[in-house]
């Protein structure tokens, strides 16, 4: 009798811990997935847990009480933990610093900072138009794609003549210091360095899993832009999320499709502030893109987001060191969607790529038109943060896991949402 009672009551324990951590337990499993499983499992199969388990963590948010920590019961954060912060990033800058030297910047291996050096960073200080024709790439004359925030902040590192991944590594560690000391709000002393640990976890997985991508991509500079975002849709601080905005927006052009979700759910939760936010984001984006940039040549958007076709077009031909009949390396990581459009659509590489965008830009459209008519019946249900968060969670989600070439750095930035989402706090502070 008494063996039957503990084991009864060993299993309320994992019940009720399972129903209390059910939120964080959803997103390591996320980042259980993204990091460990991806090409291990049949490429049928990888993406669509991932996705699937990206949704769902989505829409567990969406529907989570809000939780407010009264003032005088929020753990107070001891200067010591800013000397911790000081020295993780001492360490993890030697680190970083350690990997960039095992991985030098070459053309050879990743196009990707030696064209921001030499062709936008070069163009700018030499006082060219940035967004001319521009050779390379094995398609002749191309229109550069890269939006101002995905290259201007190198501008500092070109000027001073240091190593641009040093910016990104920055960044990351701006962002991650807003997160620990102005976002966090904790009941204990465990809960805050639960928290705490999360983008630090993120880091080591990255340099320890991933160093490829840090070492020659910029993809954690834009990761570090929709932490940022995200922090602030959560204080719900006017200017924050305006920069939020911006530097998301004009970093990638992902964002652009959650741009009608939030203008919705502003303007019915929170239409007081709806105006000052989209003069904020008009004169912003005026100022870095607008006048110095899109007057002078309106088609450079949409022929920058062509050009990815072009780029998408290389990928899906392989890489030089595959066999001819091999499976394009890229497409067969098990993160997106676009090895099933390879393997089962039928016609040449161009028809199938431009078939696969058909099908994003469609699932994209009708994804947001499901969130604004499921917003508009529900709206009083949940929070403006749980709206916010919830909506961009699902936007990234989609439109990467469809995207032409899933890379994996293009996965960061929605797991950046996911470290946000565990770590709610009130709404109603002010950064």
């Amino acid at each position: 009798m008494k063996q039957v009672l503990l084991k009864t009551q060993i299993e309320l324990m994992k019940s009720s811990f399972i129903l209390k951590y059910e939120f964080q337990l959803l997103v390591f499993i996320e980042f259980f997935i993204f990091f460990y499983l991806g090409n291990k499992l049949e490429f049928i199969v990888s993406p669509l847990i991932l996705t699937a388990t990206s949704l769902f963590i989505a829409y567990k948010f969406l529907i989570q009480k809000n939780e407010t920590i009264p003032d005088n019961a929020n753990f107070e954060v001891k200067k010591i933990y800013k000397l911790f912060y000081i020295l993780t990033l001492i360490l993890f800058g030697f680190w970083a610093y350690f990997v960039m030297l095992k991985n030098p910047i070459d053309i050879k291996t990743s196009d990707i900072i030696p064209y921001i050096n030499d062709l936008y960073l070069k163009r700018l200080f030499n006082g060219e138009f940035i967004y001319n024709l521009a050779p390379g790439l094995g398609y002749g004359n191309w229109t550069p794609n890269y939006l101002p925030f995905h290259w201007l902040p190198f501008a500092i590192s070109y000027y001073f003549q240091f190593d641009h991944r040093l910016i990104v590594f920055g960044t990351y560690f701006i962002a991650v210091y807003i997160y620990l000391f102005h976002f966090i709000k904790a009941q204990s002393q465990q809960d805050f360095l639960i928290k705490a640990c999360l983008p630090f976890i993120f880091l080591i997985h990255i340099l320890l899993i991933q160093s490829d991508n840090f070492a020659h991509t910029v993809e954690l500079l834009i990761a570090s832009y929709y932490f940022i975002l995200a922090m602030f849709l959560i204080k719900n601080n006017v200017l924050g999320k305006s920069i939020g905005l911006v530097i998301t927006v004009l970093s990638r052009y992902i964002v652009v499709f959650y741009i009608p979700i939030a203008l919705l759910i502003e303007f019915y939760l929170n239409n007081k502030k709806i105006l000052i936010q989209i003069i904020l984001v008009i004169l912003m984006i005026s100022a870095f893109y607008i006048i110095p940039f899109l007057i002078k040549d309106t088609s450079i958007f949409f022929k920058g987001a062509a050009s990815y076709d072009l780029a998408a077009l290389g990928e899906w031909n392989g890489q030089s060191w595959q066999q001819a009949h091999d499976r394009p390396h890229q497409l067969f990581q098990g993160l997106g969607f676009a090895s099933w459009a390879y393997s089962f659509l039928n016609g040449s590489l161009e028809h199938r790529i431009y078939i696969f965008k058909t099908m994003m830009l469609l699932i994209t459209c009708i994804s947001i038109l499901i969130i604004g008519i499921y917003f508009i019946k529900n709206k009083s249900k949940y929070s403006l943060a749980n709206w916010h968060l919830a909506s961009l969670k699902v936007i990234l989600t989609i439109v990467i896991s469809f995207s032409l070439v899933p890379y994996s750095y293009l996965f960061w930035s929605s797991i950046m949402v996911s470290i946000v989402m565990v770590s709610k706090n009130n709404i109603n502070d002010k950064i």
